[in-house]
């Protein structure tokens, strides 16, 4: 009985640890969208690399 109260108690605080908050009122998504101006995507060129100790030869990303 005292393990099953232990795990119950335990799952409650990390729920509770896990909680989001609020989402934001659209009033400071607007403030905020004005400090940081939506930033368009564009192609950077990528020279070759290595990827998990492979070579990956040059190529374009978006970013």
């Amino acid at each position: 009985m005292k393990k099953i109260l232990l795990a119950l108690a335990a799952c409650a605080v990390s729920a509770t640890a896990l909680a989001q908050p609020a989402h934001p009122s659209p009033q400071s998504r607007m403030e905020r969208h004005h400090v940081m101006p939506h930033h368009r995507k564009h192609k950077v060129w990528v020279p070759a690399h290595r990827e998990h100790g492979r070579r990956v030869p040059g190529h374009y990303v978006w970013r």
